[in-house]
């Protein structure tokens, strides 16, 4: 950790990589993941974005801030709607909770309880699904890894966030809740892509992140079939599985990726793992 405060990386032209974190349903795990997955990069010397865009707030209390709203000269995503500031101009280091220190190689646009007026804010815009598309290259070539964490509905804010990204995590839980939200996710990403596919957003889905997973038939022989049921549909591209640990709730209680929180747990050591089967890092 280290006390000085980061400026904006400059533009190097470095190949950035845009992930969404998504899912058509709330409590899949996206803002664990987006968390968990950043700071495992950071901690690779990766430079790492997070943009929240879920009213929830809950990325950005992961990354440092208990309430964004309540700090006038903290700049939000919905500020970048309002057009008060640049997306570049939002970007703010992240943090760790506990210490308060900056994190290295670590940022974040924090959200507002505000961005549940985007779909009205944003309704006379031309072609309003691009609204981010037209912000991303603020931030392309800056930053090694761009992560969105959406909001758990496939809205104009998961919408903008699929078109102006590279790759869709989609984050679900071994139960069929999380689960058919993937499949409203992918049909919802396959219509949007017949009116912006030119725009080189994902078709599909490109990776399939399962938490809170179980390790045997004999801990709920729903959740495994569910797991089972979700690698026959998706294949390869389902990932280690994160098992039901209690050091993640613990970790969201403290404000803290969990990769943070309890680096040596195995609920931080799967995702570190996904990471690299995602080439996020060596």
């Amino acid at each position: 950790m280290t006390t000085d405060i980061p400026t904006l990386p400059e533009d190097t032209g470095r190949e950035t990589r845009v992930l969404v974190c998504t899912n058509g349903s709330a409590g899949s795990g996206k803002s664990t993941t987006a968390a968990a997955l950043a700071y495992a990069a950071a901690k690779k010397k990766k430079r790492v974005c997070v943009i929240g865009l879920d009213k929830q707030r809950d990325i950005s209390r992961l990354l440092g801030y208990d309430d964004p709203d309540g700090d006038e000269d903290l700049p939000t995503m919905y500020d970048v709607v309002d057009k008060i500031c640049s997306l570049a101009e939002a970007v703010v280091p992240a943090k760790d909770t506990k210490t308060k220190e900056v994190i290295p190689n670590l940022w974040v646009v924090l959200e507002s309880k505000r961005l549940d007026e985007l779909e009205f804010k944003l309704a006379a815009e031309t072609a309003r699904e691009l609204w981010l598309h037209r912000l991303i290259g603020e931030l392309r070539g800056r930053f090694d890894l761009v992560i969105f964490d959406c909001p758990g509905d496939v809205k104009l804010a998961t919408i903008g966030a699929i078109i102006a990204s590279d790759e869709v995590v989609g984050c679900t839980k071994s139960q069929e809740k999380e689960a058919r939200g993937l499949t409203e996710l992918e049909d919802k990403i396959a219509d949007v892509a017949r009116s912006y596919g030119h725009t080189g957003m994902p078709t599909g889905i490109d990776w399939v992140v399962i938490s809170e997973g179980v390790d045997h038939k004999s801990q709920g022989k729903v959740y495994k079939d569910m797991e089972d049921q979700l690698r026959e549909a998706y294949g390869d591209i389902v990932l280690e599985t994160v098992g039901d640990d209690v050091k993640v709730p613990e970790a969201y209680t403290a404000g803290r990726p969990v990769t943070l929180y309890a680096p040596d747990c195995r609920a931080a050591k799967s995702f570190t793992k996904i990471g690299r089967q995602m080439k996020l890092y060596r």
